[in-house]
């Protein structure tokens, strides 16, 4: 017979985020609101394309360099970003048409702002962000 040697080896402590209150402990994880912004656009030679992306943050690059999309066929476009947080759903919306003679196009309502802008290539690229309450923020768009 052989003998077998058994080695326990102590795991270590998992870190919990939270926060302690005479009540209960909460949960940080809970109050970070999830933003899901959706884009569709319309043109001629593109047809309807579509862009998502789920973010923790209230701001999302919708079109990239790498979607290869030229800014002058796409002719319109349908914004829509949903804010969950809390158990509470909330749906803002934003439509409008871009303008094709100029390097940049850029729109708002009271919750968002939308630019679209393109490179010397002549490719498109989308920016949104949910103002909500924050009417106070200046936007600014790098130069090309």
């Amino acid at each position: 017979m052989s003998d077998s040697v058994v080695r326990l080896t102590k795991s270590q402590p998992i870190l919990i985020k939270c926060s302690k209150n005479c009540y209960n402990f909460s949960d940080f994880n809970n109050n970070k609101p999830q933003y899901f912004f959706e884009l569709t656009i319309n043109g001629k030679n593109i047809g309807k394309k579509y862009f998502r992306n789920i973010e923790e943050i209230k701001y999302s690059h919708l079109i990239k360099l790498d979607d290869k999309i030229i800014l002058e066929n796409i002719d319109n476009y349908e914004l829509s970003v949903r804010i969950y947080h809390n158990g509470i759903d909330n749906i803002y919306k934003l439509k409008g048409k871009i303008n094709q003679h100029n390097s940049n196009s850029t729109a708002c309502s009271n919750q968002l702002y939308i630019e679209f802008t393109k490179n010397s290539s002549g490719y498109a690229m989308c920016s949104c962000f949910y103002t909500g309450l924050d009417q106070n923020k200046i936007f600014a768009s790098p130069p090309n």
